[in-house]
């Protein structure tokens, strides 16, 4: 590394310590704006600079946390070894540990991924170490809305490659919510779909209600449009604004690093609209199955609260997919 390099680490570990007197804002702010020049191509500084933080203490925050991400796979394993000397020496490297370990896990033994909270959900399935493969929805234009983190817009699962047609998702729905006679919003239209699911519709609308913090059930005709079925939601759910926005997506495979992500590791800085794969969980687990009968219903996709989407007080919604009855299931999670 470069001397400036090295100054510029000693400058974020220094403003990060709270030694000199300014704001916390500016204090953070100066620090984003040392780490985002070395986002692209800097996994050797980024490296230092999280070694250093954990040294002086200051690792506990998201600009260090989600430094991670942008490592390259030396860099990961060397972070890897790294972390587990510091936990054996009684620091605490959870968060740090839980973002590497979800990204590349055979870099970790058993024992260690049994005791990280954000890989319970994971070791659950008959193989954790290779979840089934999904896609991400990626925006045109890159992350939605207006980002203030550089580690959010710059985040590798906002740019993943992608191949096909494009989606439109949000707007207007076509359907009416029988408990408070809005109209409901439409997420996303699968056209000729063959990808991450087993449909043999040769579309299928999805669209729910605005309004509704309670699981819910869509059956969907021959054509895949959806009309809500009970149980409903109760009169006093309430969501702030419909849900009216639209943004264009395409589909990305998504590379094994980021084929497990923690809705809490994210921070908000991670692309959470997936189809296919397992879902991130808010609140853990909770797979529906399709009403009258014991038959668990499939994880097609989630959408996090972005890009006009806003769940609960802030969450995900999940939807599940049951090819017999042709029935979604509806369920959302929030803090």
């Amino acid at each position: 590394m470069t001397d400036l390099e090295t100054l510029e680490i000693e400058t974020v570990v220094r403003l990060l310590s709270k030694t000199p007197r300014l704001t916390r804002q500016a204090r953070y702010e100066e620090c984003t704006a040392i780490v985002a020049r070395h986002l692209s191509g800097g996994s050797e500084f980024l490296f230092a600079l999280i070694k250093a933080a954990i040294k002086a203490g200051v690792h506990q925050t998201p600009l260090i946390e989600d430094a991670v991400s942008f490592l390259d796979d030396a860099g990961l394993a060397r972070l890897a070894f790294f972390l587990q000397g510091e936990a054996k020496r009684g620091t605490d490297v959870d968060d740090l540990l839980s973002g590497a370990a979800l990204q590349q896990p055979n870099l970790f033994p058993d024992d260690v991924l049994a005791n990280i909270p954000d890989f319970e959900d994971w070791l659950t399935h008959a193989d954790p170490r290779s979840p089934p493969g999904c896609h991400h929805l990626v925006f045109e234009g890159g992350a939605p809305d207006d980002p203030f983190f550089p580690t959010r817009v710059n985040h590798p699962t906002w740019h993943l490659p992608t191949a096909g047609q494009p989606f439109t998702i949000g707007g207007e729905g076509t359907g009416q919510c029988p408990t408070c006679s809005e109209r409901l919003a439409h997420l996303i239209t699968l056209d000729n779909f063959g990808v991450s699911a087993n449909l043999s519709l040769p579309r299928l609308r999805i669209e729910t209600c605005h309004g509704s913090l309670e699981v819910t059930f869509y059956v969907h005709d021959e054509e895949g449009r959806p009309t809500p079925i009970a149980p409903f939601h109760s009169d006093n759910d309430f969501t702030p604004q419909p849900m009216t926005r639209k943004s264009t997506v395409r589909l990305a495979p998504t590379p094994p690093r980021w084929l497990r992500q923690s809705y809490g590791t994210s921070n908000s800085r991670q692309n959470l609209f997936r189809l296919g794969g397992l879902p991130s969980w808010v609140q853990g687990p909770q797979f529906p199955v399709v009403p009258g009968t014991d038959r668990p219903m499939k994880f097609l996709l989630q959408f996090d609260s972005l890009a006009g989407f806003f769940w609960g007080s802030g969450g995900m919604l999940y939807i599940f997919w049951d090819e017999e009855s042709r029935m979604t299931c509806h369920v959302p999670q929030y803090t």
